[in-house]
């Protein structure tokens, strides 16, 4: 599970996007716990990652400013589950520093990844990252009872 969270990695701190949509599974399920930011709460599908949070996060840097997951680092695996920090270095196109630290939890079955809880400074980003961008509205607020997309993945 370990080489699928690092080629996770890789492929967001590369921006290879094939790489990254063959290890996302059809039935994905983003969750950003918390409540009223930007980003937070149930993004589920593959296509919802692809089409709606990912454009929502790297349209709003310059790559060549910014290295998402330049660093990271697995702190613990159990079948199925891998948790690790990752941490960002760089400007936002607000022209704000983004060095944002992540939470990620993962749930891997089959080579892909099917959940992902992520955990992130959600003021640094609200301020740094989208300024006065509008909320990516989600499919499900945030809300404990969601985690069972993910234990249930």
């Amino acid at each position: 599970m370990r080489e699928i969270v690092d080629q996770f990695y890789d492929a967001v701190r590369t921006g290879h996007v094939p790489a990254l949509e063959a290890l996302i599974a059809e039935d994905f399920c983003l969750i950003c716990p918390g409540q009223n930011n930007v980003l937070s709460g149930v993004y589920r599908g593959k296509n919802r990652f692809f089409e709606g949070v990912l454009p929502h996060v790297f349209g709003c840097v310059n790559p060549e400013e910014i290295s998402f997951c330049a660093e990271h680092q697995i702190v613990a695996e159990a079948g199925e589950v891998v948790v690790a920090v990752a941490q960002n270095d760089g400007v936002a196109l607000t022209g704000n520093r983004y060095d944002q630290i992540y939470l990620h939890i993962f749930k891997i079955r089959g080579g892909q990844i099917v959940a992902l809880i992520e955990g992130f400074d959600t003021a640094l980003a609200n301020h740094a990252l989208w300024g006065e961008c509008e909320p990516l509205i989600p499919d499900e607020g945030a809300a404990l009872s969601n985690m069972t997309h993910f234990t249930g993945a």
